[in-house]
């Protein structure tokens, strides 16, 4: 793919507007902040800059532009991201896919296909004459024909259908294994869904990796079965209907968490369509960072009963504990989300979900709801309980909720008051510095070398001062810069910071653009400031011995002899730091 044309797309196509598409930024001056979704981050750490098209995280070290932010974090090849990058923009780029992109792991693109194919037969037979009895169920909860087809429903006979199919469409046994679609049993292989109402579970980009599936007959006592993990699915790291939601919750600022498909569905018919599920009454951390590229705004809508309640508060805390803003969903019914919707209607449903409550209302009734308010030690226990939760919230939510407290356990407010300030200032106690890692040096590129090179990208005149009066630098990294500097302004005039990252560079001259960019060293061509900087570098290299060859050459007139001479001084450079 020509440089002109990745430049081109990088040009179109807006870093903010992109990485607004994985995850929530938040504006804060001229950047934007978000958590960062290259390590285990807890406060918003990767800055995007609008102005420079560059993102960079200060804790782990994680920056780059919209390319390579796409190439991380969807684990793809440069040339894929430039033409997903491309395809946000209208710029078809198709003529590069097939013969430039990454090889595709070709076992994972079986299985892949192995439950693509899976998904288009049960839901062909969903809708012949042997998927009428499963028809009808779906369609006595309410499931119109439109909301069956936007979730791939469809559905497994016996008499081992799946396999047979998939085995005439030329998948080995050993691939149906390993994607958990038949199992090996005394009489051969056997369908692992048979007799069964299918719901494919899908990954961020659409493509089927497991399923969940409810039993047709009602006496089965075995009423769901899933998927096992496999290769291409493992459920810590799922959320159902993502895919679809994330963009939906991006636009209604907020995501709704249930636990089973079913209650997804719901949600979707009742007007919800921001709703995911976390298959189960766990959250993982990878779950909670698909939230986060949701919204940092959660309301769950777990069951009503006992265990839905302990779900929501499990979950709740943890989400709480990574910077989410967290809501509930009142369900006093004791019914699930799928159930409610049926029973009391969408509209009430959808409702309870716009006047969800706040955290901390949910935290008072589930404290009394554990302890009770029948005595000073039942009532002691309630406000201690709440008091943990409001540790870390500002001083008017403290204020209100612990007025409520006082209220619901009869307790002095003057009391609570005080025992909250000892809470909230122990929690304010300094950590020590012992405990403080020091993030480490990732270039021994020196200040004054960053300064040259600020000044080369910034201005060609700079660069062209540099390769007349210097040549190279004391750092490896620092001289190879410098030359790919050098060699851009060969056809153009001047840099862009984001398009020099799109280059064919090593990582670490990529991390070392990003910080000289994002320094505080002055960047605008200033030529005394130059001149000092090259003086100071001059001096450290004839110190090191280096210059020597490079002052044979001095009285030389013709280029190419210069050039010999500076590469010869480069080599003995390297050879001495080895």
């Amino acid at each position: 793919m020509p440089e002109d044309v990745i430049n081109d797309v990088r040009s179109k196509v807006d870093i903010v507007d992109t990485i607004s598409q994985y995850m929530t930024l938040t504006r804060k001056g001229k950047n934007y902040l978000g958590i960062c979704p290259f390590h285990d981050d807890h406060d918003p750490s990767m800055s995007v800059s609008p102005d420079r098209q560059i993102y960079k995280c200060f804790v782990c070290g994680a920056g780059g532009n919209v390319f390579s932010f796409i190439q991380n974090f969807e684990k793809i090849g440069f040339i894929d991201a430039v033409i997903k990058a491309a395809s946000t923009v209208n710029i078809d780029l198709s003529e590069y896919e097939s013969t430039q992109t990454r090889p595709v792991d070709t076992h994972t693109q079986r299985l892949l296909e192995a439950m693509a194919e899976a998904e288009q037969f049960t839901s062909y037979q969903l809708f012949s004459r042997d998927g009428k009895e499963a028809l009808d169920k779906l369609e006595g909860r309410g499931y119109s024909q439109d909301l069956i087809r936007q979730f791939r429903l469809g559905v497994a006979g016996g008499n081992n259908q799946l396999a047979n199919y998939l085995l005439a469409k030329g998948f080995t046994q050993e691939e149906l294994i390993e994607a958990d679609l038949v199992r090996m049993s005394d009489d051969g292989i056997r369908d692992v869904f048979y007799n069964r109402i299918m719901f494919p579970i899908m990954n961020p980009f659409g493509k089927v990796i497991a399923f969940s599936a409810r039993a047709l007959s009602d006496s089965n006592s075995v009423k769901y079965i899933n998927t096992s993990e496999t290769p291409i699915y493992t459920k810590g790291r799922t959320l159902y209907n993502f895919h679809i939601a994330k963009d939906q919750a991006r636009s209604m600022e907020f995501v709704v968490v249930c636990e089973g498909v079913t209650d997804v569905i719901a949600m979707t018919k009742a007007g919800m369509p921001n709703t995911v599920a976390t298959l189960g009454v766990a959250c993982t951390d990878e779950q909670i960072r698909l939230l986060k590229q949701c919204s940092s705004n959660v309301v769950l809508a777990y069951d009503g009963d006992r265990a839905g309640i302990e779900a929501t508060y499990a979950i709740g805390k943890r989400l709480k504990e990574s910077q989410c803003n967290v809501s509930v969903w009142y369900n006093d019914s004791g019914l699930d989300p799928d159930d409610a919707v049926r029973k009391l209607g969408g509209d009430t449903v959808k409702q309870g979900i716009e006047d969800r409550i706040h955290w901390l209302d949910f935290i008072i009734s589930y404290a009394v709801g554990n302890y009770g308010t029948e005595s000073f030690e039942k009532n002691k226990r309630v406000a201690e309980f709440v008091i943990d939760h409001l540790k870390t919230e500002d001083e008017l939510t403290q204020s209100y909720y612990l007025k409520r407290v006082a209220d619901v356990t009869k307790l002095d407010m003057a009391v609570l008051n005080t025992v909250l300030s000892k809470q909230t200032e122990r929690r304010q106690m300094p950590v020590s510095t012992k405990t403080i890692v020091e993030i480490p040096k990732r270039h021994d590129v020196s200040i004054p070398e960053q300064a040259i090179l600020k000044q080369m990208l910034n201005s060609k005149e700079a660069a062209y001062v540099f390769r007349d009066q210097l040549g190279f630098l004391i750092s490896d990294l620092a001289t190879n810069l410098a030359l790919v500097i050098l060699d851009v302004y060969r056809t153009e005039n001047s840099i862009q910071f984001a398009d020099i990252l799109s280059l064919d560079i090593h990582d670490s001259m990529r991390q070392l653009v990003i910080e000289i960019d994002l320094s505080d060293i002055a960047g605008e061509y200033d030529k005394d400031s130059l001149s000092e900087n090259i003086e100071i570098v001059r001096r450290e290299l004839v110190r090191m011995g280096i210059l020597s060859l490079k002052n044979e050459g001095s009285h030389q007139q013709q280029l190419d002899e210069k050039i010999r001479l500076l590469n010869e001084a480069i080599q003995q450079k390297r050879n001495t730091l080895k």
